[in-house]
C-alpha cells in the first residue's frame, strides 16, 4: 500500500453478482479506507493485477473460466508472494483451505461467514495485509542477515 495514499485498492474476482454485491456492501460499510474493484472471469482480474496498484486480492474459487477450484488457484498461486490472496468460497473442504493457506494465500473465508456478519470482511482485510506484510519484513531481514554473514557489506554499514 502506498504511504502516502491511505486508501487500499483490493481487486474482487467474483462472478457472482449477488455475492460480489454482497462483499463490496460490506467492504464499503466496514473497510472504509478501502476500494474495491471486481472483475467477473480469471482472465479479467488478472489483467488488472499486471497493471499493478492492487493491495489485496479477494478471490472466489468457482469461476467461469477454470475449470475447479483447484485449477482457479494454480492458475492465481503466483500472486501470493506478491499481495495477500484471500479465498473466498461457499465450499466446505477444510483439506483444501489448509493446503492454500500452506502455499501462500493470507486466509480462507466462507461466504456464509460474511453474510451472517459483514465484519468479518473488516478483518480479513486488515490481518491478510498485516500478516503479509510482516512475512516480507521477515524476508527482507533474512536477506539482510545473508548478505552481512557472507560479507556482502560491513557493521559499519548498519
Amino acid at each position: 500500500m502506498d504511504k502516502n495514499n491511505s486508501l487500499r485498492k483490493v481487486l474482487l474476482i467474483e462472478d457472482s453478482d449477488t455475492d460480489a454485491f454482497m462483499i463490496q456492501k460490506a467492504i464499503q460499510r466496514y473497510s472504509k479506507d478501502t476500494e474495491c474493484m471486481r472483475a467477473a472471469t480469471l482472465k479479467a482480474g488478472e489483467e488488472i493485477l499486471q497493471q499493478g496498484g492492487i493491495d489485496l486480492l479477494l478471490l472466489d474459487l468457482g469461476l467461469p473460466d477454470t475449470s475447479s477450484p483447484k485449477d482457479t488457484y494454480e492458475q492465481i498461486k503466483k500472486w501470493t508472494g506478491k499481495l495477500p490472496v484471500v479465498v473466498m468460497t461457499n465450499l466446505e473442504d477444510h483439506d483444501l483451505a489448509k493446503v492454500m493457506v500452506h502455499e501462500g494465500v493470507a486466509d480462507f473465508l466462507n461466504k456464509d461467514l460474511i453474510a451472517k456478519d459483514p465484519k468479518h470482511m473488516e478483518k480479513a482485510i486488515d490481518f491478510s495485509m498485516e500478516r503479509h506484510a510482516a512475512g516480507r519484513q521477515l524476508v527482507q531481514d533474512k536477506d539482510e542477515m545473508l548478505r552481512y554473514l557472507s560479507g556482502g557489506y560491513s557493521v559499519s554499514d548498519k
